[in-house]
């Protein structure tokens, strides 16, 4: 119950709910618990498709519900007006109107939305969402904002049941690649990377998806593993440095810590019709790849499993994929190269790739 309220009409520059009038809560006011009742919902959603959100005005406050297709580690930036430091994450999430868009959350949401939290293909309704013509359409969330993972709700079971079936492969994003964004999957072929060359810099990065085979994991020794000592905090993920018997320091947390997380770094060889190229899988690609944690492998590399190990690495060899992928130029030994990243690894599906097919035949038959 609540008493000594004050109800007025709602403030619009705050208050973006379609609701005509606000309850406002002084220092006087009383909320008292009285236990839960059933039949009151615990939040109520007005969900848009993404692609709606194209022809949404900026500032507009959108619903939306949407499987998660990738997620970039936290970062940190400093505002030009205020100077202060603020976290940002952004994730990718695409619907069933094929159509994906970029949710950038910020400080205390950015940290506590990580890979783990938001693995690949878990499902997130947002309520209350910005929308922004930052590089395209982009979304960011407020201090108003509420998410739901994983909800009991029929939308989430659709939503859930198209993602098993598609993988998310035809999504075309409405964020634009560039400052931070990402650009439309498109689909190339190995031999159309090195033409990206005369749009990349060491600060601008083009994405796109690629249908390739994995010919091979790079060869790894056991004292030379494809992973990393990491830190243990969800917002972090740097390198960690063993200070003492199961004590472990990160530079940036400027702490110590009774543990540490393995962490992939995975480089591996995938080829199509065009030629071979040469890609970086981190963790939650990797372990999508592998289908075994870095913690699992370690396990035969303590047991002195050779064997095991060694199977892992190659169990996926010569599967096709679709891969998700980051192209930007790297400096290496004073000369520009271009270093592809995986931002998403998915088994190629043949339904739903003849379906990808055919939609493009389509679009010729339209001519």
């Amino acid at each position: 119950t609540i008493s000594r309220g004050s109800l007025k009409p709602r403030n619009v520059k705050f208050n973006k709910t379609p609701h005509d009038y606000e309850l406002n809560l002084g220092r006087d006011a009383e909320v008292e618990f009285c236990g839960e009742d059933k039949k009151i919902k615990h939040q109520l959603f007005d969900f848009k498709p993404i692609n709606a959100i194209q022809d949404m005005p900026v500032e507009t406050y959108v619903d939306i519900i949407g499987v998660v297709q990738s997620i970039e580690p936290i970062s940190e930036i400093i505002s030009s007006r205020t100077k202060k430091e603020h976290k940002k994450r952004v994730i990718r999430l695409c619907d069933t109107s094929n159509a994906g868009i970029d949710l950038t959350l910020w400080n205390e949401k950015a940290v506590e939305f990580d890979e783990k939290v938001l693995p690949t293909g878990a499902i997130l309704a947002a309520k209350g969402l910005r929308v922004g013509d930052f590089s395209g359409r982009s979304l960011s969330s407020g201090f108003t904002s509420a998410f739901q993972i994983n909800p009991e709700l029929p939308e989430a079971t659709k939503l859930h049941q198209w993602y098993q079936t598609t993988q998310g492969q035809g999504v075309t994003s409405l964020s634009a690649s560039g400052g931070g964004g990402r650009g439309p999957s498109r689909r190339i072929t190995i031999g159309d990377i090195q033409e990206l060359r005369q749009n990349l810099d060491e600060t601008k990065a083009e994405y796109f998806d690629l249908k390739a085979t994995l010919i091979f994991c790079r060869k790894y020794e056991f004292d030379r593993p494809p992973w990393y000592e990491a830190c243990p905090s969800d917002s972090c993920n740097k390198k960690v440095m063993q200070v003492d018997e199961g004590q472990y320091r990160c530079e940036k947390c400027d702490k110590i810590y009774p543990g540490r997380s393995l962490r992939y770094i995975l480089s591996m060889m995938v080829a199509d019709e065009d030629g071979h190229q040469w890609v970086t899988a981190f963790n939650t690609e990797a372990e999508a790849i592998l289908g075994k944690t870095a913690e699992q492998l370690n396990e035969y590399v303590m047991n002195g499993d050779e064997e095991s190990f060694n199977r892992t690495l190659q169990e996926p060899n010569l599967k096709e994929f679709v891969f998700g992928c980051r192209a930007k130029i790297d400096m290496n030994n004073e000369e520009q190269q271009i270093r592809v990243n995986l931002t998403k690894a998915t088994p190629m599906d043949p339904l739903q790739e003849a379906k990808t097919l055919l939609d493009k035949i389509a679009k010729y038959d339209d001519l």
